[in-house]
């Protein structure tokens, strides 16, 4: 792994034990949040399986003030608020007219949101999990699963700089909390249901210095570096946010044919897509980006079946939902804490995956109404698409 030395490092590594009464499939927001929830009940023996170390650069995300409540119930809220993530005042919008729009915390009387360090915020709960006795395999996946009468016998590939090798843990009950990927669920015959995925072409700005900071022709970029920016366009739409080291990102989302077709991928044509934003381009200082366009997958589906005989999915293993909503790590989170007072109840279990059905119908709903509120562009396939 790789950190640096003032860094909190997770209590991680490659050595196991053959029987933990809890794995959870994933060390993302919903498998920490599940496994804190776990511990503070009292269940010992829960391993988190996660496929990296926490070192790769993750897609910023919002999360609301509302999230503070969730790491409160977790009693992690005061380390939290230590990490110094940069506070996200609300957003303002170009959606549905060419004038801005606001939406912001002032009559919150939680406060603010945070923008985060989306690398430092998951390494920073599995550290909150390695402390409260949960046991960390990183650089490690999950590659098979077979049920027996209690549980189940999970076989991992643990990797390292040197080499790889596979072991086997057996499990009484298993978490698939593995994000978009499913992959414990999928093992047991699982598959997405109504799938409507975006893909987002993201890039970084270099980082803003002292002196442009204080620049007075910097004062629209030092209001929206605690307000996150959406505009749409006639092919999708972009986001953008002042992350805690104060570089920009700026993302678009569209469908995989859009980006295919215009070569989304190379940063020329990105930037090229970038000009004809004016209110997103406006948000830059020059068209020298941090490092290669990167494109990511944000897929929004239900599993067909969430749960079975000693396992649930939580998280966006279970219901993904399209980043215009704000609240996946909120979702995933909040899933994790509620999962894990299911547990070992078959009855309960199925309540639960009943319940994570229902929100995804209110978020279908929910997004429907977003979407349709964007209304200037009727011959958009992309709109014709989302307005269905």
């Amino acid at each position: 792994m790789i950190f640096s030395a003032a860094q909190s490092q997770p209590n991680c590594g490659s050595s196991y034990k053959s029987n933990y009464r809890v794995a959870i499939i994933g060390g993302g927001p919903a498998g920490c949040a599940c496994a804190l929830a776990l511990a503070q009940t009292g269940v010992t023996d829960i391993v988190i399986v996660e496929a990296g170390d926490y070192s790769q650069f993750r897609i910023g995300e919002s999360i609301s003030s509302e999230t503070l409540l969730l790491m409160q119930a977790l009693n992690i809220d005061q380390a939290f608020l230590q990490q110094n993530h940069a506070p996200c005042f609300g957003n303002c919008s170009y959606w549905g007219s060419d004038k801005r729009g606001y939406n912001d915390a002032i009559m919150n009387p939680l406060g603010h949101g945070w923008h985060l360090d989306r690398s430092k915020f998951n390494r920073f709960l599995a550290v909150q999990a390695s402390e409260r006795g949960v046991h960390l395999l990183t650089s490690t996946k999950l590659s098979g699963s077979i049920p027996d009468a209690t549980g189940f016998n999970l076989t991992l590939t643990q990797s390292s700089a040197k080499n790889k090798k596979s072991v086997t843990i057996h499990a009484d009950f298993v978490v698939d909390a593995s994000g978009t990927r499913a992959v414990f669920a999928r093992q047991r015959g699982s598959f997405k249901l109504n799938d409507l995925s975006l893909v987002c072409m993201a890039a970084r700005f270099p980082l803003l210095n002292h002196d442009q900071l204080n620049d007075e022709k910097l004062n629209h970029d030092k209001e929206i570096s605690g307000l996150t920016h959406i505009e749409a366009v006639e092919q999708g739409w972009w986001y953008g946010a002042h992350l805690p080291d104060r570089s920009l990102l700026l993302t678009f989302y569209s469908h995989a044919a859009t980006v295919k077709a215009q070569r989304l991928q190379h940063t020329e044509n990105w930037l090229a897509l970038l000009a004809k934003a004016t209110n997103s381009k406006s948000l830059i200082r020059s068209n020298q980006v941090a490092d290669e366009i990167q494109s990511f997958v944000a897929p929004s589906y239900c599993l067909n079946q969430l749960s079975g005989r000693n396992w649930l999915a939580i998280g966006d293993a279970a219901s993904a939902w399209d980043p215009i909503t704000s609240q996946g790590i909120t979702k995933a989170i909040a899933n994790g804490i509620e999962a894990a007072q299911f547990i070992g109840s078959p009855e309960n279990e199925f309540t639960f995956a009943q319940t994570i059905k229902k929100m995804h119908q209110n978020y279908l709903t929910m997004r429907s109404q977003l979407y349709q509120l964007e209304q200037r562009w009727p011959e958009s396939s992309f709109w014709q698409k989302q307005h269905l």
